[in-house]
């Protein structure tokens, strides 16, 4: 299959051992392979010859694509590229009217599940079913302009009761050295979710962003992100909602700026990890995830009173957009994806 409108091609294509459906612009190509949970594993700008999604987390010579099964373990899989994370993070038991006690597994249902595919002009169309609840979940892939790739979701809801969820783009980013985490002006605080090597101090701890003072009297600058020798990773959550619905990587070296943007009012929250060498092969990545609720697991979300919610026998929309531009400046991101 191959198929071309305007400056968008999509076409059949192979990562590693598996099939895979690759869209292409003038500046960017992109592979995502449908039947493992709609998994993008690969975000490539063309004229640096840059691949910017981690290939292959735990095991970079690995030929093989690593399979997991509903429920599986996502850290023993392939673990690398853009994951789908719905209706959970972390594993945890629904807690309402009717489905209270079933259990969500690790990293939600999505990721581990194959997706139906289809490709109508110069769009690709993937959904998937619930296993445990009764939803659709459908995503449209396309190109807006030759640097912009944009992702427009619908959550259906078939049942006659409201379904609470929480989704998540778990984009595993590669890093350089000196990279900048980018986020709105008026971000000033960020809550810690996880810090092994005790950085970023405990779970729940606030401190102020972009920098604050430790308890042993050390600056901590947490937009920028430091090398692979730190061997040190951190997870956090910005502190309630969004002011504006982008975040942005700046890349020092290629002088490149990568830029996601959503609706902040159907996607209020954003969490980010920089692996600094802490995880993986010898790797320098960064999570950085746009979500419609906090803290990685639904209940927790609850508890916070930070979830989302579709009504009974309704839909709920949103979009992602991802932009690339070089030699450029950054103030905010529109909701089209063009860097103001």
């Amino acid at each position: 299959m191959k198929y071309k409108s305007g400056d968008t091609e999509i076409y059949n294509s192979k990562y590693k051992d598996q099939d895979s459906i690759t869209l292409e612009s003038n500046l960017i190509r992109v592979q995502i392979i449908p039947h493992i949970g709609s998994n993008m594993c690969s975000f490539f700008y063309k004229p640096k010859s840059l691949e910017l999604l981690v290939q292959g987390l735990y095991d970079k010579k690995n030929k093989k694509y690593k399979v997991e099964p509903y429920g599986g373990d996502l850290t023993k899989g392939e673990a690398s590229g853009f994951d789908e994370m719905f209706p959970t993070v972390i594993g945890c038991y629904y807690e309402s009217f009717p489905w209270e006690g079933i259990e969500i597994p690790d990293f939600g249902e999505v990721w581990s599940t194959p997706w139906e595919h289809k490709v109508k002009q110069n769009k690709l169309i993937m959904k998937v079913h619930g296993v445990r609840f009764p939803y659709q979940l459908e995503k449209t892939v396309y190109f807006t302009e030759d640097n912009i790739l944009r992702i427009d979701y619908v959550l259906t809801n078939f049942s006659n009761f409201i379904f609470d969820f929480l989704w998540m783009a778990h984009t595993n980013f590669i890093l350089e050295e000196d990279s900048e985490i980018m986020l709105p002006d008026e971000v000033k605080s960020i809550i810690t979710t996880a810090s092994p090597g005790g950085r970023l101090g405990r779970y729940g701890d606030e401190h102020t962003w972009p920098s604050f003072t430790s308890s042993d009297n050390k600056n901590i600058i947490l937009n920028k992100v430091r090398s692979k020798k730190a061997k040190d990773w951190a997870k956090y959550y910005i502190k309630g909602k969004m002011p504006e619905g982008w975040c942005a990587l700046k890349y020092a070296r290629s002088n490149l700026i990568l830029a996601l943007s959503f609706p902040v009012e159907k996607v209020p929250y954003l969490a980010v990890l920089p692996n600094e060498g802490g995880f993986g092969d010898d790797t320098s990545s960064i999570l950085i995830e746009p979500c419609t609720s906090s803290f990685d697991r639904l209940d927790m979300a609850k508890v916070r009173g930070e979830y989302s919610s579709v009504g009974p026998k309704s839909k709920y929309n949103w979009y992602l957009n991802l932009t690339l531009s070089e030699n450029t400046t950054l103030k905010s991101v529109n909701k089209n994806g063009h860097i103001i």
